[in-house]
């Protein structure tokens, strides 16, 4: 992301995204809460870095809600 090659980040830090959650599906566990939030705060910054509002909202939504899910 610091180097501004977005499309090269999302998969990466919806990848993280994903293993973390199932992680918390598989075994769940308050120590999980806060790796998940952070890593939906990271797509929160990927998609206002790259201008994709939208996306951005999504996510924010979401951590708002303390129900950081993958946007459809």
């Amino acid at each position: 992301m610091g180097q501004k090659k977005y499309a090269e980040a999302e998969p990466l830090l919806l990848g993280g995204y994903e293993g973390l959650k199932k992680r918390d599906q598989d075994r769940p566990s308050p120590s999980h809460a806060q790796p998940l939030k952070e890593a939906s705060d990271r797509l929160v910054k990927l998609y206002e870095s790259w201008d994709k509002p939208e996306q951005a909202a999504e996510w924010r939504k979401r951590l708002s809600e303390n129900k950081p899910s993958a946007p459809p």
